[in-house]
């Protein structure tokens, strides 16, 4: 099973702040939704947006 992220973005990932790291906007990554899967090492992650707008990572 391919993920959507083993290709290369159309557009380059913002670099925020002076530490260089990569910057994701959650807008980008979920779209309409609330919530996500990430596929960390084989292991299938939760991200949702609460009601108050905070994220909550499960496992």
């Amino acid at each position: 099973m391919q993920d959507i992220f083993d290709t290369k973005p159309d557009t380059p990932l913002a670099v925020g702040g002076i530490d260089g790291l990569p910057l994701l906007n959650t807008a980008d990554l979920f779209g309409n939704s609330s919530e996500i899967k990430i596929n960390h090492r084989d292991e299938i992650y939760r991200l949702r947006i609460t009601r108050q707008g905070k994220l909550i990572l499960t496992k």
